[in-house]
């Protein structure tokens, strides 16, 4: 428990390996494309080759890290220029189904709240796909830009079926830092356009650091996390700014009171996601506001506990 699936779209999910953070999946949806990656800390399943931890959690207060890096495509068909706003795309918590809440869910979303001002639980009682999540230039613990190498150059061969692996290796530097890049699984959306997105190289210790400077087009302008999201917060602020395709934008989600090894929370209060769920298979979703455009989804299915 739990496993853990990643996709381009609702329909295109493929397990994951966690903790295998050098190893993202490589997603190309319709609007973006980019890299995934989902660590657990104490992580367990019945196979015993399952990877339990990660050096990334060394000296944090982490329970988990979803992280993903890439471009977003100027495919918002309700703009001219096709360009998404900050205002347009929310990151997600959500089931097919209803879920049964927890006793005190006040309690909850005003502690979540109080994190980040954009969170909201609007959508929690819904029948179908009920959800809770924020902005994502919000809901972000870090958010990393930097202009994309456009002269980056992919095989074509090498995301030509959904479900290959690419053994290709790059030789990259940053900052003196030299890695590489090899056997990344890739899903592959056959009708979208392919860009360039700059190899990963933030895994394990090397942890993304707050860069927000590109945003502003003033290098003096580099707000901190929380001032990021008190900033963002406002709509009218979020719609002025917009995802720029030209630049590569990188992001770590994480906190240390949601356990999705253990399946429990404490948010002021405690409870078991296991009730919540309903059996279910918990999504992270990066969606338009609408839901209609989805650029990737993370998948956690505790089937497995749940069968015991």
């Amino acid at each position: 428990m739990p496993i853990v699936r990643i996709g381009s779209t609702y329909s295109s999910l493929q397990q994951y390996k966690v903790n295998d953070d050098q190893k993202p999946i490589f997603v190309n949806s319709k609007h973006f494309t980019g890299y995934v990656t989902v660590r657990l800390q104490n992580h367990h399943y019945k196979n015993e080759k399952v990877i339990k931890t990660n050096s990334y959690f060394e000296n944090h207060r982490r329970f988990f890290s979803f992280q993903f890096q890439g471009r977003f495509k100027a495919t918002n068909p309700d703009r001219p220029d096709n360009l998404w706003t900050f205002d347009d795309i929310l990151f997600c918590a959500e089931t097919e189904e209803s879920i049964n809440p927890p006793m005190g869910a006040s309690l909850v979303v005003k502690f979540a709240r109080y994190i980040d001002p954009g969170f909201t639980a609007d959508g929690m009682f819904l029948d179908k796909r009920p959800w809770v999540g924020s902005w994502l230039v919000c809901g972000m613990n870090v958010i990393k830009v930097w202009k994309a190498n456009e002269e980056i150059l992919y095989d074509v061969h090498t995301f030509s079926n959904e479900h290959t692996y690419q053994d290709e290796k790059k030789e990259i530097s940053d900052k003196n830092l030299l890695t590489k890049v090899s056997n990344t699984t890739t899903l592959n959306d056959h009708s979208s356009p392919l860009l360039p997105v700059d190899p990963w190289i933030y895994y394990d210790q090397r942890h993304l650091n707050e860069d927000t400077s590109l945003i502003f087009f003033d290098e003096q302008i580099n707000f901190n996390s929380k001032k990021r999201r008190n900033y963002f917060f406002d709509p009218i602020v979020r719609q002025s700014y917009v995802f720029n395709p030209s630049l590569v934008y990188a992001f770590d989600f994480f906190n240390n009171f949601t356990n999705f090894s253990t399946m429990n929370a404490d948010m002021f209060v405690k409870f078991s996601m296991a009730r919540v769920l309903k059996n279910q298979p918990l999504r992270f979703v990066c969606r338009d506001k609408k839901g209609d455009s989805v650029f990737f989804v993370i998948e956690i299915d505790y089937l497995d506990l749940f069968e015991k």
